[in-house]
């Protein structure tokens, strides 16, 4: 501590803005970085202890525990992106425009989204959506634009690896109480603190956002319980595996079963490539994974059901799409007419859900986004964005594979778990606690080079 508050003098006392940078050390600046993004990993059981304390409270506080650690994000996360940049150029010194580019492509085409935001708002007005954001998803134009430039960026500047640890066991280790009590409450004893809950749907407003944070935390503690080397970590990401899998099946969102399974065959592919050779244990994974849904089967019959409804589903868009409105539990109605509100505005779209009360009124009410994040991106914002986002999200990846033999295991559970969320985004809308998971992954998942050495 003593330490501290010498360094936090020297840093005082500089007498330059270029003195205090080089002061300033870079383990205080991935700190910066770090702290509020463990806050939103720890959200979820944040909010499952106020349920138990305010049961009644439910949708208001998760508001407001969101909106607390986006603002942290912004003061404190944003100030370690400026300090962080600005140390790299005082070490570094001026880089060239085409260098800046080719070392930071994923951010090239994040800072044209929120261009490309910027202009959709203005010119489709700073409605209420906009600014606020409606009354159950919260997501402003500000919380979009934080996404990319907040989450992402922060996430981006953290290179240690125990601060990457804890991170990525702090999401995990959430999860288990989250997905206990909620089991506990659908099959032992009904709880006040879940009244307030849809479903099977934890501390969530819906279970298909239970579903997507699901995913990620499966596909996390899958990847880890590969990559790690300590015993009890890997008890933890085992445990975490199968209750987590068992609370898939039990929250019956096929879509995001769909791209778990997806994801643990990419799981598959991602460690075998990092390492050189075929991982054996990543197959376990897929087939633990399989024989837990075989063996849930005989209490839950969601799982084939939706296998077979799926098929029809395929079915009955390749066969006759005019007709095909109930597919995907009327997701196929959904794109169909955002795609046809997207040729209206191609460019700059509506803004942040400006077809709700359209999208709502045209599906007589099955819901007012399009249950697809590329088609929604591109409808609010305009094709060029949704483009953009495509291409700065798949820039991550390739950013992966060129430097596959420098990703720690971190990295790679992060790339997996974002890649599962990526998939059921296919099927699924934006919220404003879940799709910063995506972004802080995303970042996590950025790696260049080797891990710099910290002071």
């Amino acid at each position: 501590m003593k330490e501290i508050f010498s360094r936090i003098k020297v840093i005082c006392k500089s007498k330059s803005f270029s003195e205090m940078i080089e002061n300033f050390p870079n383990s205080y600046i991935e700190f910066m970085a770090f702290f509020p993004l463990l806050l939103f990993m720890v959200l979820p059981l944040w909010q499952l202890i106020h349920n138990f304390i305010s049961p009644n409270m439910h949708g208001i506080s998760y508001n407001t525990k969101v909106l607390f650690v986006f603002l942290c994000a912004c003061t404190v996360g944003g100030i370690a992106i400026v300090l962080n940049a600005a140390k790299k150029l005082h070490e570094n010194g001026r880089p060239t425009l085409k260098s800046v580019v080719k070392n930071n492509i994923p951010m090239v085409f994040f800072l044209f989204v929120i261009l490309m935001m910027i202009i959709s708002t203005v010119i489709n007005g700073f409605t209420t959506a906009a600014v606020q954001g409606d009354s159950y998803r919260h997501e402003s134009v500000f919380y979009f634009i934080g996404y990319f430039a907040v989450y992402f960026l922060s996430a981006t500047i953290i290179t240690e690896k125990k601060l990457r640890a804890v991170l990525m066991y702090t999401f995990i280790s959430a999860s288990l109480p989250v997905a206990v009590f909620t089991l506990l409450d659908k099959w032992v004893v009904s709880m006040e603190a879940f009244d307030m809950c849809a479903g099977p749907s934890a501390v969530f407003h819906q279970f298909n956002h239970y579903g997507y944070y699901l995913i990620i935390v499966i596909l996390s503690s899958a990847a880890l319980f590969i990559k790690e080397k300590n015993t009890a970590l890997r008890v933890l990401c085992m445990a975490s595996f199968v209750l987590n899998t068992v609370m898939l099946i039990v929250n019956n969102t096929f879509g995001c079963f769909l791209a778990c399974f997806c994801a643990l065959i990419f799981n598959c592919i991602v460690i075998s490539i990092t390492e050189k050779k075929f991982n054996k244990l990543s197959i376990v994974m897929v087939a633990l994974f399989t024989a837990i849904t075989f063996v849930m089967s005989f209490w839950v019959e969601s799982v084939f059901t939706n296998i077979i409804q799926f098929a029809k589903d395929v079915g009955a868009v390749s066969g006759d799409p005019e007709n095909a409105a109930t597919a995907g539990t009327g997701r196929w109605t959904l794109w169909t007419h955002t795609a046809e509100y997207i040729k209206e505005k191609p460019v700059f779209g509506f803004g942040v859900d400006g077809i709700s009360k359209r999208l709502d009124f045209d599906t007589q009410g099955v819901n007012n986004r399009p249950h697809n994040e590329f088609l929604q991106y591109a409808v609010f914002f305009g094709i060029p964005a949704a483009i953009a986002y495509i291409c700065g999200v798949f820039s991550v990846f390739t950013n992966g594979l060129k430097n596959k033999f420098n990703l720690d295991g971190y990295a790679v559970a992060a790339l997996v778990a974002a890649f599962a969320y990526l998939v059921s985004s296919v099927f699924g809308n934006t919220m404003y606690y879940t799709a910063p998971y995506l972004f802080i992954l995303l970042g996590l998942g950025f790696v260049k080079g080797k891990p710099e050495k910290r002071d």
